[in-house]
């Protein structure tokens, strides 16, 4: 029987037992871990409100030109990505019909000019009547009215600019046969570019004509515009339950092009000198919007960091080493400097985009936030910065320390 205690209290020392939150072997309390995090004093600044849709880029000017009398291409002078002018000759076409009738109607303008001159001379010796005079004179003019038509119907075999822009695309080829009902070019004007998106019929109340908007690629966020709403539809499509805004896209420079899709950022409202907090310093717990400020902690009980765990010594392992006193351990290093914790904040948060959010209580300013390392913090844990000049400096030799990667995830170790 005394065999089995003895070898009983020889396993117990060497197992180091001993009270809950002590060093295994008795070498004094367990450190308490301190978290590593990134702190952003609290401030006054501006932060808006962000209506965000998606749309495609159009041209305020675009047009599709179709010939107005079938004929065969004979020349084009006009490619996809050329600048043209106003009046521009793009292609020409042949059509006999047309030519014939053309030279058929100056002709005839030709010999009426002719037989009315004739008239005029005999009526001034009275060789002809007044009636065949006034008949020549009406005869002259539906000739005239004749050839303008057929001199109009002749330029249609020339396809022609509208306006100053650029050929998007062209779908004729020299010796094809070009209809009327098949678009030959089209032409956009680059430098009068328009976005209309469609919002949900809850937000129609907070647009207005006017407000800003910021334009990003949906395949290149680098590539950014801004515009500002012109018109706001009056009705809304019963169908899809949303209204149309058209957006005046600004100097875009080449940034954006017609049929770019892109993510539209409408600012609807701003409020200016109001207290913000980075966006990603928020914690939503059951919910509820919450900070965790860094804040020095109060001072520590010195009988009660003497007696450690359990109201025992803090120098004694928790047994005797057969009626001698254990040996004592020594005492972990404190840090220089005060000892700062994380306190946890309830906060009401008014708008937020995409850097800041409102605070509308909770926060004064002035208060260092925590803006990473605070996704598994608790009130009252301890913290410290990364910045090894700032307060508590680096963790000293046998004291625990939580370490913070930049995804906010921990990574517990100790340092002995």
């Amino acid at each position: 029987m005394s065999r089995i205690l003895i070898f009983f209290l020889l396993a117990s020392a060497c197992s180091g037992g001993g009270p809950p939150g002590r060093m295994p072997g008795g070498f004094g309390p367990k450190p308490e871990p301190v978290t590593v995090v990134e702190v952003e004093e609290v401030g006054r600044g501006e932060v808006a409100e962000i209506l965000q849709t998606s749309a495609t880029v159009e041209s305020e000017r675009a047009a599709s030109l179709f010939p107005e009398a079938t004929g065969v291409v004979l020349e084009i002078h006009a490619d996809v990505g050329d600048e043209v002018r106003a009046g521009q000759v793009l292609a020409v076409l042949e059509n006999v019909t047309l030519d014939a009738s053309a030279e058929r109607a100056d002709v005839e303008l030709s010999r009426l000019e002719e037989k009315l001159r004739e008239l005029e001379e005999l009526a001034a010796r009275g060789a002809v009547s007044a009636r065949e005079l006034e008949d020549a004179r009406y005869e002259l003019q539906t000739a005239r009215a004749s050839a303008r038509e057929a001199r109009k119907s002749f330029g249609n075999t020339r396809i022609t600019a509208p306006f100053d822009g650029v050929v998007a695309s062209r779908a004729v080829r020299v010796g094809e046969l070009a209809s009327s009902g098949t678009a030959a070019f089209e032409v956009v004007d680059l430098t009068q570019l328009r976005v209309v998106a469609a919002l949900p019929e809850r937000d129609l109340p907070r647009v207005r004509v006017g407000q800003p908007a910021r334009l990003t690629s949906a395949y290149d966020p680098d590539r950014v515009a801004h515009a500002t709403v012109r018109r706001i539809a009056p009705v809304v499509d019963a169908t899809s339950g949303t209204f149309r805004v058209t957006l005046d896209v600004d100097e875009a420079d080449g940034i954006l092009r017609p049929g770019q899709f892109v993510t539209v950022d409408l600012e609807v409202d701003r409020r200016r000198d109001v207290v913000v907090v980075p966006k990603r310093a928020l914690v939503y717990e059951d919910g509820r919007p919450v900070v965790y400020t860094m804040v020095e902690a109060p001072p520590e009980d010195p009988e009660a960091k003497a007696k450690g765990p359990g109201g025992r010594g803090g120098d004694q392992g928790g047994f005797a080493w057969f009626g001698k006193e254990a040996p004592k351990a020594p005492a972990p290093e404190e840090p220089k400097g005060p000892r700062y914790v994380a306190e946890r904040v309830s906060i009401s948060v008014g708008l937020v985009d995409e850097a800041h959010a409102e605070i509308r209580e909770g926060l004064d300013g002035g208060e260092s936030v925590i803006v990473l390392g605070q996704n598994h913090l608790r009130d009252g844990a301890r913290v410290r910065t990364i910045d090894p000049d700032a307060p508590e400096g680096d963790a000293p030799d046998g004291e625990a320390k939580v370490e913070v990667d930049a995804g906010g995830a921990e990574e517990g170790r100790e340092r002995g």
